[in-house]
């Protein structure tokens, strides 16, 4: 029989297979390699993502969704909607419109990850990349320009905890390198000094806020790896880590000066002084329980809240400095006061269900699927940290830094099972022919 000849579609199938999940790799390698240390370069990995994701699901491919997935893109589509409700409602201007829309973008990308995971020696470069450049950048600010405080391109909240992030990423990933045949202990050095470079950006930033997650990081990684047969080596390490912070406070300056100032501005708070960058944030949390029960429901258009503020100053219910805050400093507060309980319901059931969905595995054997589990319940755990003194999903990188972050994790992690599930599988099916020949015999 003659070869058989390709249709012109069954071509078009092959070579998208073969290009698109090496330009999905790439996206995520530039999205997290450029996070940091250029201005507005994680926009470059995101743009690629979305307009790869509109080329995927333009060629009408069959995708199959398991019910969780279902879900997340439901919530992904619920806390648009709250947005898009709450914008019509107000009447706000286009631009607090735009956040939301970030939501609706993450579902086609989500689709395109799940079909096509990046490969996880560009997600892992990525990382890498990102937090020694970060350093790097960070070391630039802090010793060249003498700035007291490192803030890349983005601030120095956002920019302390996004590597912070990354550096807790990059030591997950460590359980991963132990595991490669080829090049592992180059990948071990690379991710460990991925996350020591991480850590340092954190601490030029002088991020109080996200130092916090710390000790919960280390409960997570507790929970998945603690076993009988290991607990004096993980309580050895933890002792390790704790010791080694008590010696960072005591020691670097950047943490010993920020403690010290937190301790003062707590101090001038208890004596009626609230002038101060923690007693600011503690009269915009009081007064918020004056504004946010006026409207619980649908929340305050932006030209409302504005002028009740200034009503309450005038009236002296509120200090003066809630009318100078930019934000309220508090993720859900934010969210609350300015979409009412709608958004702020679907923004905690985003977080909780996709809590959840990785903690579900953080117990599994297969090591590839606990490892990325640990790194989605990381994730959302500290960005739950995070949003308690500062709005983390309310600016567009740290926003997009979450979505990505997590479809990433969520689409390897379900990649990991099927390739679990597909050895078992073949497992089985050996031991059966197995047993039926000597049955046979």
């Amino acid at each position: 029989m003659g070869q058989r000849l390709k249709s012109p579609s069954m071509l078009h199938t092959s070579t998208r297979s073969k290009i698109l999940p090496g330009f999905v790799s790439l996206a995520i390698f530039l999205f997290f390699a450029m996070m940091l240390s250029v201005p507005r370069g994680y926009a470059v990995g995101a743009i690629m993502l979305f307009l790869a994701s509109l080329y995927y699901l333009a060629s009408r491919p069959r995708i199959v969704l398991q019910r969780a997935d279902k879900i997340l893109i439901g919530l992904f589509l619920a806390v648009f909607l709250a947005g898009l409700i709450s914008w019509l409602y107000h009447g706000n201007e286009m631009a607090s419109l735009d956040l939301s829309t970030r939501y609706l973008m993450a579902v086609p990308i989500f689709l395109l990850l799940l079909a096509h995971p990046p490969r996880l020696e560009w997600l892992w470069g990525g990382m890498i990349v990102g937090c020694m450049s970060a350093a790097g950048l960070a070391a630039w600010q802090v010793w060249i320009h003498q700035n007291s405080r490192a803030f890349g391109f983005t601030g120095g909240i956002q920019f302390g905890d996004i590597a912070l992030m990354m550096a807790v990423l990059c030591s997950a990933g460590l359980a991963w390198a132990v595991r490669l045949d080829r090049r592992a202990w180059l990948w071990r050095a690379a991710l460990l000094l991925g996350t020591l470079s991480g850590l340092y950006a954190s601490v030029m930033s002088g991020t109080r806020g996200g130092w916090i997650t710390l000790p919960i990081v280390l409960m997570v990684f507790g929970a998945a790896y603690l076993r009988r047969s290991n607990l004096s080596l993980v309580i050895a390490v933890c002792v390790t880590l704790i010791v080694g912070g008590l010696v960072a406070l005591a020691t670097v300056p950047m943490v010993q000066e920020r403690y010290n100032e937190a301790l003062t501005d707590v101090q001038k708070f208890q004596k009626g002084n609230s002038n101060t960058s923690i007693g600011n944030r503690f009269e915009m949390w009081e007064a918020l329980t004056v504004i946010i029960p006026q409207k619980p429901w649908m929340g305050w258009s932006d030209t409302d809240y504005n002028a009740e503020k200034e009503r309450l100053i005038k009236a002296q219910v509120l200090a003066p400095v809630a009318g100078r805050l930019a934000n309220t400093h508090n993720m859900f507060l934010e969210t609350w006061v300015h979409q009412g309980l709608l958004g702020l319901v679907t923004l905690a059931a985003l977080l909780l269900a996709t809590l959840l969905h990785f903690g579900r595995h953080l117990r599994c054997p297969d090591p590839f699927t606990q490892l990325h589990s640990i790194a989605g319940v990381a994730l959302v755990s500290c960005y739950i940290i995070f949003g308690q003194t500062q709005i983390i999903l309310g600016r567009n990188n740290t926003l997009l830094f979450f979505i990505i972050t997590l479809s990433v994790f969520w689409s390897v992690m379900r990649s990991s099972q099927a390739v679990s599930s597909s050895c078992r599988c073949t497992s089985r099916s050996r031991l059966d022919k197995e047993r039926n020949q000597q049955d046979h015999d």
